[in-house]
Parts: C-alpha cells; sequence; structure tokens
C-alpha cells in the first residue's frame, strides 16, 4: 500500500501531502485536509451528481413538451384557465360568401355538430353515435362540390365514431372531423356563432357556438371540461 492509499485508510491522519491539524482554543483547524486522491474521488463524484441532476432536468423537460405528462392528476379545479396562455386568438380575416342555400345547409351541419359536441362534453356512447349518425347526413345534404369534396374525409370518421368504441378512439375519430369543420368555419362565411376552440393538453381541437357557451366546454376530458381556449373571433 502506498502512502496515498495509507492516508485514505486512515482518513487524511497523518497525511504524506501535508495534512495538519491545529487545536486553537479547542477549535480544530484542518489545513490541506485532502490528499489529490482524495480529491480526485470527491471530484468524480460531484461530477456524477451534477450529470444526474442535469439528466434528470432534461429528461422533465422532455416529457412535459412530449405530452407525456399525466394531466389527468393536476388538480384543474384549482387553476384559472382563463389567465393561461394558450396562444393568440385568430384574427378577423375576409371569409368566402356562400350561396343561401349552402349556407343554411352548412348552418344545419354545424347545429348537428352542436348535438355531437354536447353529447361527447357528457359522454354517453349511445348518445354520441346517434348524433354522429345525424352530423353525416346533414354534411350529406350539402350540395356544394368543394365543400363535399372538403368533408368527404369526415363522413368516413363519422361513421367509425361507435357506441361499442373506446372514449379514446371516439376522441380522435371527432378531433379529426372538428379539424374539417374548423377550416369550414375559418374559410367561409357561416355567421358568428361558432368558432374554433382547442385543448393543449390533450391536443385536440372542436367546433363551440360561442353565443350559446361563452365558457369553454372541452369535449374530450371529463377530468378538465373547462380547459382550453377559444382560437378564433368571428
Amino acid at each position: 500500500m502506498n502512502n496515498t492509499d495509507e492516508c485514505c485508510k486512515s482518513g487524511c491522519k497523518d497525511c504524506p501531502w501535508g495534512y495538519k491539524e491545529k487545536n486553537n482554543n479547542n477549535n480544530i483547524k484542518k489545513e490541506n485536509i485532502m490528499c489529490p486522491k482524495c480529491e480526485s474521488k470527491i471530484s468524480v463524484k460531484k461530477s456524477l451528481a451534477a450529470l444526474a441532476i442535469m439528466f434528470v432536468a432534461i429528461w422533465s423537460l422532455e416529457s412535459y413538451a412530449s405530452g407525456n405528462m399525466d394531466h389527468s392528476k393536476m388538480d384543474h379545479s384549482k387553476m384559472d384557465h382563463s389567465k393561461m396562455k394558450h396562444g393568440k386568438m385568430g384574427k378577423k380575416s375576409s371569409r368566402k360568401t356562400l350561396s343561401e342555400g349552402t349556407k343554411k345547409s352548412v348552418v344545419n351541419a354545424l347545429e348537428a355538430n352542436e348535438e355531437l359536441h354536447n353529447s361527447f362534453f357528457k359522454y354517453d356512447g349511445k348518445k354520441v353515435e346517434a348524433a354522429a349518425k345525424k352530423l353525416k347526413l346533414a354534411i350529406e345534404e350539402i350540395d356544394d362540390a368543394e365543400l363535399s369534396k372538403l368533408l368527404k374525409f369526415s363522413k368516413t370518421k363519422l361513421g367509425e365514431i361507435k357506441a361499442s368504441s373506446s372514449r379514446d378512439d371516439n376522441n380522435q375519430n371527432y378531433h379529426l372531423v372538428s379539424m374539417a369543420l374548423i377550416h369550414v368555419v375559418n374559410t367561409y362565411d357561416v355567421g358568428s356563432k361558432y368558432n374554433a376552440y382547442s385543448c393543449p393538453m390533450v391536443k385536440k381541437k372542436w367546433v363551440q357556438n360561442s353565443k350559446k357557451m361563452a365558457k369553454v366546454h372541452n369535449p374530450y376530458a371529463p377530468n378538465m371540461p373547462h380547459c382550453g381556449s377559444k382560437d378564433t373571433n368571428h
């Protein structure tokens, strides 16, 4: 065993590297407390601890950014979502004018969507499926070629919303339908009642009648029914 090992074994007493103790008024003062080998050990430990802390911090940030955090365990009843920064409100822009007949058909579809939205908000599988069928029929009544093409995929997704399907599957299909309806509302002048809404927690969107419901009604998350933001103001 060399001098350094002997020093470490004895707790740095009689250290060949210059460890000394001075007894001054019964207070022990230490000089050159650790030999180079001890300092190296401590340095390595500190470096490993710092790396561990950095790894945990980076992992936490990545989990939050990717949405892997379990928001269902958060107490949203104590959170003021009206003060949360959800993004900028969409600015008003000129929308395309529809013929009276086409506009009426589109509004009828949006009214059918209100029923579907309510069925999701107070989730009932049978009512959700029935409302999805009504919305699909209402979309089929729209005779405008451009709109029919735009909403073709939505009809397929509405047909996949079933009482027997899982809530998650129905949520995803309704989100896809809502994306198309949002495009319609933002592109065509269908009045000022309907606006786009979104929730950053579940990463989904929907159309809501702002005249009837001034407060956010999130159709996807029963544990946080008013989490989200109004993204447009038509």
